[in-house]
């Protein structure tokens, strides 16, 4: 089983910006359905202060499930955009170019967010960026990631001005029954079964200018998070976490390029994960641990697929692995938990 995390996992309140209005407008009382995940009106009414992000999609999913509102996520994400952001989203809409935003986007974004985590990744011709839960929650990705995604969504057409044409949008759920509400929410049905929650859009977009960016207001933010910056996860597990999920898949894949990608030799990389009590090949386990339940539950991938996209050698492995996880082979996982 994965290792505990010592600090709560978070997420700013406005990431619920817009819940109390959506839910009033079906007429609907939402302190009931607050009051089931342990949170009221009040704490809504506080953006910068902080719930835990189990709360917050354990209240997705009620929600969901009461109201028999299968798109909750996606119906939230049109209430949010950078708004949602604070003080980040301020400085991201305040950057030059397209670029600049999403790079500072990813550089801060652990000040609205500790629990999860965006990667920005750019080859010759595409740009990617990936949100990524952090692999210590055990709640469902659901609703959460049609959330993630629609914010994405919007914060790309309000940064661009609409201009941004999006080449894939991918979910790492399966489809469920009509995949057009996708379409007429986000401008097109995404790629389901997928690693992570993410966007794609050309590279050409990242030179698109901001526009009514204000340079001064720019720097005197700059400033101001970088003072933050110093609150940022300094575990190096955390990080070396992240590399994982990324590289997982990469041919090339083993400590030897993660320590490579952050920098470091692979000998001070594994001197410092065992100043922190762990390593290399125990978060590889824990990162495994949590996605192969993740795609168990919440996606239609065959139990070969997930094999593969986990980076087993072969199917017999990962049953293994598995079963020492879980104590039951993965396919009677599946089969307990789709009751």
């Amino acid at each position: 089983m994965p290792r505990l995390t010592q600090a709560p996992d978070l997420i700013r309140v406005s990431a619920l910006h817009g819940y109390i209005e959506l839910i009033e407008s079906k007429l609907v009382n939402p302190d009931i359905l607050l009051s089931h995940v342990g949170l009221d009106r009040k704490q809504l009414q506080d953006a910068n202060s902080f719930v835990q992000y189990q709360q917050l999609i354990q209240l997705l999913e009620t929600t969901a499930k009461e109201l028999n509102l299968p798109y909750f996520g996606l119906e939230l994400g049109r209430w949010q955009s950078l708004n949602i952001l604070g003080s980040v989203g301020y400085l991201v809409g305040n950057c030059d170019t397209l670029e600049l935003a999403l790079k500072n986007l990813t550089k801060y974004y652990h000040i609205h967010q500790n629990s999860a985590d965006l990667l920005l990744e750019v080859d010759q011709n595409y740009v990617k960026l990936s949100f990524l839960v952090r692999s210590s929650l055990k709640v469902s990705v659901y609703h959460g990631a049609d959330l993630a995604l629609s914010v994405g969504v919007n914060l790309l057409k309000k940064l661009t001005d609409d201009q941004i044409k999006l080449h894939r949008l991918e979910l790492p759920h399966s489809c469920n029954e009509n995949p057009s509400v996708y379409r007429q929410a986000l401008g097109q049905v995404p790629v389901f079964n997928c690693a992570h929650t993410a966007v794609v859009f050309e590279k050409k977009y990242l030179k698109l200018a901001i526009k009514n960016s204000d340079k001064q207001l720019f720097s005197i933010l700059s400033q101001q998070l970088g003072l933050i910056q110093n609150t940022k996860r300094e575990n190096i597990s955390d990080h070396v976490e992240v590399m994982i999920k990324q590289y997982l898949l990469h041919e090339e894949f083993g400590v030897n390029l993660v320590a490579e990608k952050l920098s470091m030799s692979t000998r001070s990389l594994q001197r410092h994960l065992t100043k922190h009590g762990t390593t290399f090949r125990e978060l590889v386990d824990d990162v495994r641990c949590h996605l192969a339940h993740q795609y168990l539950i919440e996606s239609s991938l065959t139990l070969s697929n997930i094999s593969d996209i986990l980076s087993f050698s072969n199917y017999s492995e990962f049953t293994r692995s598995f079963k020492r996880w879980y104590g039951i082979p993965p396919r009677d996982y599946r089969k307990f938990h789709s009751h």
